[in-house]
């Protein structure tokens, strides 16, 4: 092992996960993975344990760094790996929010060497970014996203350093952003149309003034809360938030907007729904903020989907399936912020 916990799974080796379990050496009697979920970002395992004794999960989950390089160099760039360490070893716990259980975080100080073990959701699965959301999904979604915005840690987030990478991550997207349009518009012209594209480069082109505008009072965000990033009940209801590779402290629109703009894959369904879902998600929040000033913060936030499409597809390894989940969340939020007119909000 390069460090100082196991970083690919043929590394796990049983006496170490022992002592994460607290168990009695040679309890571990074998230990089988197989590699689980999409994520381009990090490598995620489903390990299958055999107890001598009782009282210790019989799966769990392992993430891993990725193993490409490239999505790895990213990780580093943008502190994702040590976002969803720091937010699983200091704040899950006392948070309210669904997410799983973290039986052991760590990350070396390079932020390219990471392990978690997390609780195992199954039979929870994983939303179809693709297939795209139904209402209970996003309602449910909204609901944790509530709970998140309405949490503050004890001792306030001024002691959280990770909770803070977001503002030199907007700074690298400003200089980054206009830089890499280009190739992303060649390499998605056969996927999206044209007035889309069109509407990619007017964003990015009013990119400083987007990341410029103050958030009023800040919230922990998740940052990513899409289907893929979401574990559902077989009733739609969400089992789970998983992925928090950007949780950060930043404006409680940009989680509410993302949601809204990446889930429905009929934008007549979000235009029917979209105003309802914002005041049931602000009737469950504390210190609610104003629903007509929220709706402004969340018009221009329509933005935050097509914008992660645009940062994330030119910083990990292609795949013809994420290319396709990036198009849909390039399209539908960039529907929405024409249905909004956000651009007159940049």
């Amino acid at each position: 092992m390069s460090a100082q916990f196991p970083l690919r799974p043929e590394e796990f080796e049983t006496g170490f996960i022992e002592e994460v379990f607290g168990a009695a050496t040679g309890s571990l009697r074998s230990l089988t993975h197989e590699p689980v979920g999409t994520g381009q970002i990090c490598d995620s395992y489903r390990f299958t344990c055999d107890w001598a004794e009782d009282g210790h999960p019989e799966t769990f989950i392992a993430k891993c760094p990725s193993a490409d390089p490239t999505s790895r160099g990213a990780a580093a760039i943008f502190h994702l790996y040590d976002m969803e360490v720091g937010w699983y070893r200091d704040v899950a716990d006392d948070c309210q929010t669904l997410c799983p259980k973290s039986y052991h975080a760590d990350i070396a100080d390079n932020e390219q060497e990471f392990v978690l073990l997390l609780e195992d959701m199954a039979p929870a699965s994983q939303g179809d970014q693709l297939a795209g959301a139904s209402l209970t999904q996003v309602e449910t979604t909204l609901a944790e996203a509530a709970a998140l915005h309405n949490f503050t840690p004890e001792g306030g987030f001024d002691n959280l350093k990770w909770l803070h990478h977001s503002a030199g991550n907007s700074q690298f997207l400003e200089n980054s952003l206009a830089a890499g349009y280009p190739a992303f518009r060649e390499r998605f012209s056969a996927l999206l149309a044209a007035d889309i594209l069109d509407l990619g480069q007017q964003l990015v082109d009013g990119i400083g003034t987007y990341v410029s505008h103050e958030t009023g009072q800040p919230t922990i965000t998740h940052g990513d809360m899409r289907l893929d990033n979401i574990l559902f009940h077989q009733d739609d209801r969400l089992a789970a938030l998983v992925d928090w590779q950007t949780c950060s402290l930043g404006n409680p629109a940009n989680d509410v907007a993302y949601m809204i703009g990446t889930s429905f894959a009929d934008p007549a369904v979000r235009r029917k729904q979209e105003a309802q879902l914002v005041r049931d998600y602000l009737n469950r929040r504390t210190d609610a903020p104003d629903f007509d000033a929220f709706w402004i913060e969340y018009r221009r936030h329509a933005f935050s989907g097509f914008i992660m499409a645009i940062n994330a597809s030119l910083h990990v390894e292609q795949t013809e399936r994420g290319d396709k989940m990036f198009a849909a969340m390039a399209e539908r939020p960039a529907q929405m912020a024409i249905d909004l007119d956000s651009l007159s909000l940049l």
